[in-house]
């Protein structure tokens, strides 16, 4: 007995359809609007407020690609995409200068202790300091409230309001 053989149809080509959009919540109008592409088609587009935009363009400064539905982007010079993106962060200059941090350090403990501990960084007014040796971590956690003090007194008042010390 002999199996009948089945008969396959040639595939016809089929145009590309582009992915569904889901339509906007009820009440949600404003986050789509309809856009025009050079093909002629015509497709939701989702809106983007200017700060998403900012930081969309700065980013791809940054990386240096092009945005994907723009054909000319505005090329911005390093400086400027570095400025864009430093000015959104929450940064003083205490938090990123060493320096700074080494001389605050020096005149909120003194030479001795300075020199066996070191304050590492301040980040959301809590400093890490680090020390290997017990006696001077003991000696830290003692003078806390002090060490807060002193290094508000250098560094400006509210700069500091704890302290993590850490072993190694």
């Amino acid at each position: 007995m002999a199996i009948p053989r089945r008969r396959t149809r040639k595939a016809t080509p089929v145009e590309p359809v582009p992915p569904p959009v889901s339509l906007p919540a009820k009440g949600r109008s404003d986050l789509y609007h309809e856009e025009i592409f050079a093909d002629g088609s015509t497709r939701p587009v989702r809106n983007v407020t200017r700060a998403e935009r900012e930081s969309g363009q700065a980013l791809s400064d940054f990386f240096g690609v092009q945005p994907q539905l723009s054909p000319t982007a505005n090329v911005r010079s390093m400086e400027s995409v570095l400025a864009t993106l430093i000015s959104k962060m929450d940064i003083s200059v205490a938090e990123h200068a060493p320096e700074v941090l080494a001389d605050a350090w020096l005149k909120a403990v003194g030479p001795f202790l300075a020199t066996k501990a070191e304050l590492l960084s301040i980040v959301r007014r809590q400093a890490r300091i680090r020390t290997s040796h017990p006696a001077v971590r003991f000696e830290l956690m003692r003078q806390k409230s002090a060490i807060i003090r002193a290094l508000n007194a250098a560094l400006g008042e509210g700069c500091v309001t704890a302290v993590q010390i850490v072993h190694g």
